[in-house]
């Protein structure tokens, strides 16, 4: 019996201690990431408590971290989690929201999103870094969402540990730079592009290069949004530069190259060379984004002599079909002239 109850107690604790190194590990890039938001050295390993069962986790009412510890697991009402603002990441993959998705709806969510206490709101969370996880969860119908609650930070150590633990994460794309660079500029969080590449410790040029593909056309932009992975700044900043010279409808069929790897940043420079020596009188046109909440499904193109042109390449199968099938209904039901 003895003998029974020793081994019964070694193995509780066993186990317990595999769970603390498991979260630890993998919120190690957290720790490192704010040692480095931070400027000082690298902290201590934080406390965590014991694995507990989900019912022993509660929502927390009051800001959770301590002195003590860099940040605090908790499991959160997911409505009190709000985007942050100044989160590094603009563009999602809807196949890769339903691919977490399922991933969570099997496995349950390994890694906990990144918070921080809503200074403006008491109660709330600002969601530094775990977007993809959240909007997961809402689409299979959670209420809750695990995350590591840290301290409050400013608006731009709050943007540079998105940036870090993005790039650590997941890939972090030009367009998503772009995006919030510009937000940061407008809201005079930075004071100009050399401030940018002061604090992230990049060329000015790089800076520059990369808030050009905002200038594209706003139906290449459509096709960069829906692929932002194949536009790296050198290839965004030959398709701004050739923006200048070639038509809208070239320009669509440019970016649909680049979209499908079939032409680089050479063969970029070839026809911006060839389009100054011979440029090509554009077509009238506009183009107008469409928006579902906060996702860009794609773009509408509207021609001068009646064409529309409609790029539903960021949508799930499933909604492009309702789209089609909604557009067949407005023509079977509208009378004919």
């Amino acid at each position: 019996m003895k003998k029974t109850a020793l081994f019964s107690k070694l193995n509780t604790s066993v186990v317990q201690q595999s769970a603390q190194a498991k979260d630890k590990f993998e919120n190690a890039d957290l720790v490192v990431a704010l040692a480095q938001v931070k400027g000082g050295m690298l902290p201590p390993t934080p406390a965590v408590a014991p694995a507990a069962p989900a019912a022993a986790l509660v929502p927390a009412t009051s800001a959770p971290a301590s002195v003590e510890q860099e940040y605090t697991v908790l499991i959160l009402p997911i409505d009190k989690v709000k985007d942050h603002p100044r989160n590094a990441r603009h563009i999602y993959d809807p196949a890769r929201i339903d691919e977490m998705a399922t991933s969570i709806a099997r496995d349950g969510q390994k890694m906990p999103a990144v918070v921080m206490p809503d200074p403006s709101e008491p109660g709330t969370y600002l969601l530094i870094e775990g977007r993809y996880r959240k909007r997961a969860l809402v689409s299979l119908g959670r209420d809750t969402i695990i995350a590591s609650v840290i301290e409050p930070l400013s608006e731009l150590e709050a943007y540079r540990l998105s940036l870090m633990l993005n790039e650590e994460r997941n890939e972090q794309t030009a367009l998503d730079n772009a995006i919030a660079w510009r937000a940061l500029l407008d809201d005079k969080v930075f004071h100009s592009q050399e401030h940018i590449a002061d604090f992230l410790n990049i060329k000015q040029g790089t800076v520059a290069k990369t808030l050009a593909l905002l200038d594209l056309p706003a139906n290449v932009l459509a096709i960069v949004k829906a692929s932002p992975g194949n536009f790296g700044v050198r290839i965004g900043y030959e398709l701004r530069q050739l923006a200048k010279v070639l038509p809208a409808l070239k320009m669509e069929a440019i970016a649909e190259q680049i979209r499908a790897g079939e032409l680089t940043v050479k063969d970029l420079e070839k026809l911006r060379a060839r389009g100054e020596k011979d440029p090509v009188t554009r077509e009238r046109s506009r183009a107008y984004v469409l928006q579902w909440g906060e996702r860009d499904l794609g773009s509408v193109r509207e021609f001068d002599d009646g064409r529309l042109k409609l790029d539903l390449s960021n949508t799930t199968t499933e909604l492009r079909t309702k789209i089609i099938d909604a557009v067949k209904k407005v023509l079977a039901e509208t009378p004919q002239a």
